[in-house]
């Protein structure tokens, strides 16, 4: 899951963090949210929503899945210290 919002074309960082106030924390939530919410927590018009929806849309497909051997199954896509990184950031994230 995605979570840096800024990597949409079209998002600034303070339209980041009022979609991340409205609990759209993801790439993949803006791709799902509904098209007149989205307007209305950017102030936007639906054509420039769409545009940055379809940016989202576009972000996600361009992220290659991680390449594994094909008798070989993926057990984890973090190292250990990544994960106790993002494990202690949604903590943090949960107690604000």
């Amino acid at each position: 899951m995605s979570k840096n919002l800024v990597r949409i074309e079209g998002i600034n960082a303070v339209m980041a963090e009022k979609l991340s106030f409205e609990g759209i924390k993801t790439i993949e939530q803006v791709t799902t949210t509904n098209l007149n919410e989205f307007c209305s927590i950017l102030d936007l018009d639906i054509p420039s929503a769409e545009k940055i929806i379809k940016s989202a849309e576009d972000l996600l497909l361009e992220e290659e899945p991680e390449k594994v051997p094909p008798d070989q199954e993926l057990t984890s896509k973090y190292s250990m210290k990544t994960t106790a990184k993002r494990d202690m950031d949604e903590n943090e994230e949960k107690n604000t």
